[in-house]
């Protein structure tokens, strides 16, 4: 069982996060979706993040970063047109990525759940969050976590739509 605490990321993790969402895009790529490509993200969006204090890391014992995710009341405009049961203020999640060395342990499952703490905290009444029609895993996460479709938004000018997920708190 993987052991980890999740906690803000740190500017000098910035090369050991780049690293892990690289491997997690070459794998995403390699299993035929191209949610992620050299478009996006890049490495100044993680920079960004952690310089606004919205990136949280899943780090482990050793201070290996397994996984990281921005959580922000900032969302893409594409998501005001998507029929939610809580409209903004929400909290979303963008660019969570896991090292492809631990997926399926659950630490995208801690780090949603993080998410939705951070949006109790911020008392607003829902999280919203995407994810490309190709990455049926992270659909079902979400699913098996209690969000549930609200719609289908167009990004980063991708062929196929990013379902978009709803949890209300």
């Amino acid at each position: 069982m993987l052991s980890y605490t999740i906690r803000p990321a740190r500017p000098q993790e910035l090369d050991q996060i780049w690293d892990l969402v690289r491997r997690a895009v070459a794998k995403m790529n390699a299993e035929g979706s191209e949610q992620w490509g050299p478009d996006y993200p890049a490495r100044s969006d993680y920079a960004a993040d952690i310089q606004r204090g919205e990136l949280w890391a899943a780090v482990g014992p050793e201070g290996r970063v397994l996984g990281v995710a921005c959580v922000n009341q900032n969302e893409d405009p594409t998501y005001a047109a998507v029929a939610w049961t809580c409209p903004s203020p929400a909290v979303s999640v963008h660019r969570a990525a896991v090292d492809p060395e631990v997926q399926r342990g659950g630490v995208a499952s801690a780090l949603l759940s993080h998410a939705v703490e951070l949006a109790r905290e911020a008392g607003v009444a829902s999280l919203h969050v995407d994810t490309y029609s190709k990455n049926v895993k992270m659909q079902g996460l979400f699913r098996k976590l209690g969000f549930v479709q609200r719609g289908e938004i167009r990004l980063h000018s991708r062929p196929l739509p990013f379902p978009a997920f709803e949890k209300v708190l």
